[in-house]
């Protein structure tokens, strides 16, 4: 899902190349139909959407069980994916997605990223709340105001450890200023 604008662009960009040699056979598509074959097989914005929930929800699990490592890596794993969603989509239903996804990076990302780097359990789930209620609003203002995101009541998934590792556990940035 991450790699939708990533694989298209590199796609495209082999195409170019390939396309560009002799080729004496005159059956090979035009780059242009071998770009619109991609786009039409690349994922969609809502998969990518349905990416980034998955992510949240990991995100909180992580949160909640203090692993602040794992935590870290899903908001780069969000933030990776509302760029490519707004890349896919600049605009839906008059609202440029561009300008929604860089105000929630500036804001509740930025204050998401400051408690888990800071550790800060209770800032963490309040601002996690607060992402929640702007997604929604995004949700609502785009013609889907059906898709309601809420504080996940069970993990997404059953294979993965939320705890951090014993070794992640030694030192926290508040023991640094003891």
């Amino acid at each position: 899902m991450k790699y939708g604008v990533k694989l298209i662009a590199a796609s495209a960009v082999t195409l170019l190349i390939v396309s560009c040699q002799h080729n004496d056979s005159g059956n090979r598509p035009s780059v242009e139909e071998r770009l619109k074959k991609l786009e039409a097989t690349a994922p969609g914005v809502g998969e990518v959407m349905s990416g980034i929930q998955l992510h949240f929800s990991k995100l909180y699990f992580a949160g909640q069980a203090g692993n602040w490592k794992l935590a870290d890596f899903e908001l780069d794993e969000i933030t990776e994916n509302l760029d490519n969603a707004a890349a896919m989509r600049p605009e839906e239903n008059g609202v440029k997605l561009g300008g929604v996804v860089d105000a929630f990076k500036q804001s509740q990302l930025t204050d998401l990223k400051r408690a888990v780097d800071n550790h800060d359990a209770e800032g963490f789930r309040k601002v996690y709340l607060e992402s929640m209620a702007v997604c929604n609003s995004c949700h609502a203002s785009t013609g889907r105001p059906f898709i309601v995101i809420t504080v996940p009541t069970a993990p997404p998934v059953t294979n993965q450890r939320w705890a951090a590792p014993a070794s992640d556990l030694i030192a926290t940035p508040q023991d640094s200023v003891k």
